[in-house]
């Protein structure tokens, strides 16, 4: 995802899930540590900038609607 405005990483699936779900990629999954040096898995996690809204270009109302 080169278009990625924004990334996080993440530990545990859980967390994963919950960003996921909410729009996000998975870019990769690494093997990590935490700060007392058990491992786990990192989820890092990537979203795009928002689609611009698209204008209703190309509709041409009836001519009884148009003003």
């Amino acid at each position: 995802m080169s278009e990625a405005v924004e990334v996080v990483q993440v530990a545990g699936t859980s967390n994963a899930n919950k960003i996921l779900s909410d729009g996000w990629t998975l870019l990769a999954f690494v093997p990590s540590a935490n700060n007392a040096g058990q491992p786990h898995v990192a989820y890092v996690l990537g979203k795009g900038e928002a689609a611009p809204e698209k204008e209703n270009v190309g509709l041409m109302p009836p001519a009884r609607l148009r003003k």
